[in-house]
């Protein structure tokens, strides 16, 4: 993954966190979870971020739109139990904001992501610039630590 100089497998990066309960229907047919369920995680970590800047609570015509995704598999999670997503921001573009994320099961990571995620005003459907104020909440929650 082309994250850089950080490891998305060491839970020590990561400040902001989410955690999701397993479900059985989560596995698949070779008893494990499976890549969709994975996918869901991450983007419930994805929306964990949006909600950490509150974006929405003095922007009510902008959004988050996801513009890129890759996971890498790292190990097979199994049913009953907890996923823990953490979500860390590598950086901020004009419209854009890079993440990455890393999924971990009894302290053991199962999946890595990168993604790219997009504000857009909702009325005129395009990417515009995110808010200073939003950036600096984000930052101050799910930024490298200071």
């Amino acid at each position: 993954m082309g994250v850089g100089s950080v490891d998305p497998t060491d839970p020590g990066l990561f400040r902001l966190w989410r955690e999701e309960i397993l479900r059985y229907g989560d596995m698949d047919t070779n008893g494990h979870v499976n890549n969709v369920a994975i996918a869901q995680f991450c983007e419930g970590g994805r929306v964990a971020f949006e909600r950490c800047g509150d974006l929405q609570r003095e922007n009510a015509d902008l959004g988050l739109s996801l513009a890129k995704v890759t996971i890498e598999f790292r190990a097979e999670a199994h049913f009953p139990g907890m996923v823990r997503i953490g979500t860390r921001i590598l950086g901020f573009g004009r419209s854009s904001c890079r993440l990455v994320q890393g999924l971990f099961q009894d302290g053991r990571c199962i999946a890595t992501s990168e993604a790219v995620s997009v504000c857009f005003d909702t009325r005129a459907r395009r990417a515009v610039p995110y808010p200073e104020a939003f950036k600096a909440r984000a930052l101050a929650l799910a930024g490298p630590a200071t």
